[in-house]
């Protein structure tokens, strides 16, 4: 049984790497076992396909974002600031290491057809809708200034997910590091700042500065940077 769960597992964590590197539609059966050094037979008998596979990398990324949310700010009781610059932090991390499944959903979803679209992109963008929401409910809006939530919830989720795409095409990283979240954060912040009044926009800063501490300094003291292939 150990044997299988390894197994099972270096099959999961090669098709992740060929997806985000050649694309979901690029990558065959065969690719991802001979990178796991298997016959592709003994893949299928785990895997009997590459959607299968993409589905269950799908399952494994919701379920650790939601293990992170129960056990993240908004759970502890923090800040409703620290939970969405918190959320906003650790999504970068996964939009880089699932990325195949926001850029290739459409391959291995079979959606072309389908109402809904992209479903974890939607499910972003409506995560940051709300939290829009609760910033012009608790007075964190601009006086005077009534965006249109909907369109600045698309923006910035345009702006922080594709800040991973220049990262990677422009300054040629093949990893993601905390100083990189930081930066796309900030870029997130140029959008979504000046939409906020100078008290809102002090205390995103200032929980942003938290974070970023809390990252690279461990409980040891030590630099504790993360960075994900």
């Amino acid at each position: 049984m150990h044997d299988r769960l390894t197994t099972r597992e270096r099959i999961i964590e090669a098709s992740l790497t060929l997806f985000n590197e050649k694309s979901f539609a690029a990558t065959s059966l065969s690719e991802i076992a001979k990178e796991v050094g298997i016959a592709k037979g003994n893949l299928t008998y785990y895997f009997s396909t590459k959607k299968d596979l993409a589905f269950e990398i799908e399952r494994r990324a919701r379920a650790q974002a939601l293990e992170r949310r129960n056990g993240g700010a908004a759970a502890r009781g923090d800040w409703f600031v620290d939970a969405y610059v918190e959320s906003i932090w650790y999504g970068l991390g996964d939009w880089w290491r699932y990325r195949f499944l926001y850029r290739d959903h459409a391959q291995y979803q079979d959606n072309l057809a389908s109402p809904q679209g992209n479903q974890p992109m939607n499910e972003d963008i409506e995560k940051i809708h709300g939290s829009l929401l609760k910033m012009k409910r608790s007075g964190m809006m601009r006086s005077g200034f009534v965006p249109d939530l909907q369109m600045l919830a698309r923006t910035l989720f345009m702006v922080t997910r594709f800040w991973l795409d220049h990262l990677r095409e422009v300054e040629r990283h093949s990893e993601f590091s905390a100083e990189d979240q930081r930066r796309g954060l900030e870029h997130h912040f140029a959008v979504l700042l000046p939409n906020l009044t100078a008290a809102a926009r002090n205390q995103f800063e200032a929980a942003l500065n938290r974070l970023s501490v809390g990252v690279r300094v461990g409980a040891g003291g030590g630099v504790n940077e993360q960075r994900i292939s």
